[in-house]
């Protein structure tokens, strides 16, 4: 009798398997691009749209004049980035509910920058109430600020236990960084402070990039060690 079979009335449990499939390394990877092209296109748009102060200016106010379709795309590809991110997690983590739960958090952060990428924010300065492009875009960017906390903060609970776990700390200080300077440049710019816009790139284009190429990374480096024990 071999190890697999079992004697008569002899019933077997099916055991789940803990093989990483190796597209969850690829989607890993497409995660750091997408972080990377949308760092580029930020950056670019400094010296595209020397006009606008970055001390007092949104990035989001980069989605206006000849070259608006860039920072369109630069939205909707690092949208995509957080939600390859997702689907990567998933598949690292398989089928359990810290998996499910932090997927869905990262399709929010995907969904909401691809919904700030479509509808842009209004003309820095722009007179009268907020046009409702622009309402969509503010709703999109707080979804994706939201998710982001909310994924940082219940990483460092969720992935306890898992093959993951050693992400669980630098999550949680990341969630916590990123509240943070939600918080301080929000706060700012309702008070008309100058200088918020520093503190919006420090968040935009420092800690989120820098998280989604951590996370990616880190996922492509699980999905090649497990491929190396199978």
């Amino acid at each position: 009798m071999t190890g697999n079979d079992a004697g008569p009335g002899t019933t077997t449990t099916p055991t789940r398997s803990t093989r990483v499939p190796l597209s969850a390394s690829a989607l890993g990877l497409g995660a750091i691009y997408a972080a990377m092209f949308w760092l580029a296109v930020t950056l670019a748009f400094h010296w595209i749209r020397p006009e606008l102060d970055p001390c007092c200016s949104y990035v989001s106010n980069y989605g206006r004049g000849d070259y608006e379709w860039l920072m369109q795309a630069a939205f909707v590809v690092f949208g995509f980035g957080w939600m390859a991110a997702g689907i990567s997690l998933r598949r690292a983590l398989r089928e359990t509910r810290a998996a499910a739960v932090l997927r869905t958090l990262l399709f929010i952060v995907g969904f909401g920058l691809l919904v700030a990428g479509m509808w842009r924010a209004d003309d820095l300065g722009a007179a009268g109430d907020p046009s409702p492009e622009d309402v969509f875009h503010t709703v999109g960017s707080l979804a994706a600020f939201g998710g982001l906390i909310v994924f940082g903060l219940l990483s460092a609970w969720l992935l306890r236990g898992t093959r993951l776990s050693g992400l669980a700390v630098v999550q949680l200080v990341l969630g916590l960084v990123t509240l943070a300077l939600f918080l301080t440049f929000s706060i700012m710019a309702d008070a008309g402070a100058d200088g918020f816009g520093w503190w919006q790139r420090a968040l935009t284009m420092v800690v989120m990039p820098g998280w989604l190429m951590w996370l990616g990374w880190r996922l492509v480096l699980t999905a090649r060690a497990a491929a190396r024990r199978a």
